[in-house]
């Protein structure tokens, strides 16, 4: 199943994720929370209508005032905006991002047939090399604590943040198996082993918080595997690896230019695989879609879900459809693939932040007694969709420009919706602001 992040109120393009092409190209446009939170809700629905379960995360608390008064910002809430936006732009941006919308980004998953403890580990991520993503590492360890009962899963600290140990959580995390409950491998995929390299370029996965997170979920060296990203993939937009790659159960699609050495490091995989059958591994050639479009289109940066009847159908952002390149490549993999059932959907205001339908979600895959002792509250439902759709289309902007951060009237609206959602999902006060 999958947890996909609720948008938040304050949803706007600040430009701050260095690397990330759409992010810095639509920096200062205006934004428009409601819509984004309807386009990210009704992608959810979707995965309902395929017949999946389907988990949800709540925004985190934006803005984030503690952050700034950390920073030497005093006084009361107006006021601390206030002096922020005349001081450090930068800084009153980064406490408004509601970049928590990402929940590839919120952890790694590791299921409990990997584990050598036979229990299901989570990690949130550290996010250190962005400061306004960073912000969302001890948010994200409560809220995982509120919806994974500790009787069947085990949800880790965050890694110690320092240069060597950067994580990005599941973006740079893929798993190869037969079938989802049975045992398979696991790929940590990093940039660097520090998070710079000598080009300055921002590498956002270490291999050192990969190896640490592979072992705190006591997983099988022999089914754990490390792959290097190539650096020029990072170097013209892929910041995470979910742009270049993608793999679900048997199948795992890459372009020829994901990683460093992939001719060997997949021979190693496919040794490993050599036992099982119909495992699919398909490599898109340069010719066929060139490493720029694959980025521009986010083809790869989509959902691919084993329906019940064993079909499989892949979520792409409606961009896909603008590159003839892709829709050739498509075609060709229906006709050699269980990938049959090809879904488009509007996603337009997170993509224009450059993220696309898999950096929406956190996959996890769990059994069925795992998944009853999952918080019910947290699993839509027809009912609770309506609540949520009905607060989006009272409570939430139209629009947000980005000198409307300077707006104090922002705060209450946003915690106001905020509150509103702890009643629906009845969490009690989770907010700093509610206690």
């Amino acid at each position: 199943m999958n947890f996909d992040g609720l948008i938040g109120p304050t949803h706007n393009y600040s430009g701050l994720s260095d690397g990330n092409i759409a992010s810095l190209k639509n920096s200062k446009q205006p934004s428009n929370p409601k819509k984004a939170a309807l386009q990210g809700l009704k992608k959810m629905k979707l995965l309902m209508e395929l017949g999946f379960p389907q988990g949800i995360f709540l925004p985190h608390e934006r803005p984030h005032l503690g952050f700034l008064r950390d920073k030497g910002f005093k006084g009361n809430d107006k006021n601390i905006i206030a002096s922020a936006a005349k001081k450090s732009r930068l800084l009153l941006n980064q406490a408004y991002s509601a970049s928590s919308m990402w929940a590839a980004n919120a952890a790694t998953f590791s299921p409990s047939v990997d584990s050598f403890d036979s229990i299901a580990h989570i990690t949130p991520a550290n996010l250190l090399s962005m400061q306004h993503r960073s912000l969302e590492t001890k948010f994200t360890y409560e809220q995982l604590n509120i919806i994974f009962h500790k009787s069947h899963f085990k949800v880790h600290n965050a890694i110690k943040t320092n240069e060597f140990l950067g994580d990005e959580g599941a973006a740079n995390h893929l798993r190869l198996s037969s079938n989802h409950l049975k045992k398979g491998l696991q790929i940590f995929v990093y940039g660097n082993s520090t998070n710079q390299d000598n080009s300055n370029i921002i590498v956002r996965q270490s291999k050192g918080a990969s190896e640490l997170i592979a072992k705190m979920h006591m997983l099988d060296n022999e089914n754990t595997f490390f792959l290097k990203q190539n650096i020029n993939s990072i170097k013209k937009g892929s910041f995470h690896n979910d742009i270049v790659s993608l793999a679900t159960e048997n199948i795992f699609i890459y372009h020829e230019d994901a990683f460093e050495d992939s001719k060997q490091q997949i021979s190693d995989l496919k040794t490993k695989l050599q036992s099982e059958k119909e495992i699919f591994f398909i490599e898109i050639s340069n010719q066929e879609i060139p490493l720029e479009i694959l980025i521009k289109s986010y083809l790869l940066n989509s959902q691919l879900v084993t329906k019940k009847d064993g079909e499989m159908a892949l979520i792409m952002p409606e961009e896909v459809n603008e590159y003839s390149e892709c829709k050739r490549w498509l075609e060709k993999l229906k006709g050699e693939t269980p990938i049959k059932d090809l879904r488009y959907i509007d996603i337009k205001q997170s993509m224009m932040n450059g993220g696309g339908p898999a950096c929406l979600r956190f996959k996890i895959v769990v059994t069925e007694d795992e998944f009853n002792n999952i918080n019910s509250n947290f699993i839509l439902n027809d009912n609770l969709i309506l609540k949520l759709e009905d607060l989006i289309q009272s409570l939430y902007r139209d629009s947000i420009e980005i000198d409307d951060l300077e707006d104090p009237g922002l705060i209450s609206e946003s915690f106001e919706i905020l509150d509103n959602l702890t009643q629906i999902f009845n969490t009690g006060s989770i907010y700093s602001f509610q206690k």
